[in-house]
């Protein structure tokens, strides 16, 4: 079906995996895709105000010039993140449900309540209190610079996190995406301060939202989070599987698969036996909160 252009208008552009399980295991699997966003919506001039990383699905609040620019955008940026994904899981075949979903918004209290509602994505499924606490809602960094860990004195620190912060220069300036063998050889010599450190540093490097756009929609930045706390927003234009069931079951079995080193690099999980999954899947029925369809969804098995 021919995508309606409504001029003038944002879009809440909303992505999820093909089968409704995991995408999003590890911080280097963010640093990947929130690179690649930058990059390509740099290279197609796209203005985007908002974006939230969830684990199984990615958010966004568009200012497209035209709808043909919006999804050039996202096709460009769902197949080199498949392709680049799959290279790094061994894994084959489509990636996301379709190329995305998107709703146009326009006027500003129906921009505002979609604002909020992207935002709020991490408070609705019970990961943090407020937006901001969430480190992949990246509302943080509006503001901040390292609001997750300490700024680094490149002279007082180890050589390889100054290699590293250099290296990432490096690809910002030539209009690269982070890949997932340099991020994966930095963090494996890394201390978990200088992971932190390093993670704060390139999503600051590669920060692209439009903080202008989303000053003037609420007011100032003060304004924007006080009407996150104070409202969920809505969205019923969108195609987006809803529910109420809290998230922190994925991020308990992401630590304890983490701990297996089944989520290294290569990703072991998604190679192991039936029997070594059935082993698994009961281990976190045993040791966390997770439903048994959040299990499926976790080792995709659904």
């Amino acid at each position: 079906m021919k995508r309606k252009t409504v001029k003038g208008a944002f879009y809440h552009t909303y992505k999820i995996t093909l089968d409704g399980g995991v995408l999003f295991y590890r911080t280097i699997d963010h640093l990947v895709y929130y690179s690649m966003q930058s990059v390509m919506s740099r290279r197609h001039h796209l203005r985007v105000l908002l974006t939230s990383h969830m684990f199984t699905h990615v958010h966004e609040l568009d200012a497209p010039e035209d709808i043909v620019q919006l999804s050039d955008y996202h096709r460009d940026l769902s197949a080199m993140f498949a392709r680049v994904y799959n290279a790094e899981t061994r894994r084959r075949g489509p990636l996301f449900d379709g190329r995305f979903g998107c709703a146009p918004k326009w006027g500003e209290k129906a921009q505002r309540s979609c604002a909020v509602y992207v935002m709020n994505n991490p408070v609705e499924k019970k990961l943090v209190r407020r937006a901001e606490e969430d480190r992949w809602t990246f509302l943080a960094y509006y503001e901040k610079e390292y609001p997750f860990s300490s700024r680094p004195t490149i002279r007082r620190s180890r050589k390889i996190l100054v290699d590293a912060i250099h290296q990432v220069d490096h690809e910002y300036r030539a209009g690269r995406y982070l890949g997932y063998g340099l991020l994966f050889h930095f963090f494996s010599l890394m201390t978990v301060p200088e992971r932190e450190q390093l993670t704060d540093y390139i999503i600051q490097r590669y920060f692209f939202q439009d903080r202008k756009a989303c000053y003037d929609l609420f007011g100032g930045y003060d304004r924007m989070l006080g009407a996150a706390e104070v409202s969920r927003g809505s969205e019923y234009d969108i195609k987006e599987e809803y529910g109420w069931a809290s998230d922190i079951p994925f991020r308990e079995m992401c630590s304890i698969a983490g701990k297996y080193g089944i989520l290294d690099q290569g990703m072991p999980m998604f190679h192991l036996p039936d029997a070594r999954l059935d082993k698994l899947a009961l281990l976190f029925q045993n040791t966390t909160s997770a439903s048994d369809k959040q299990i499926s969804r976790f080792i995709h098995r659904l």
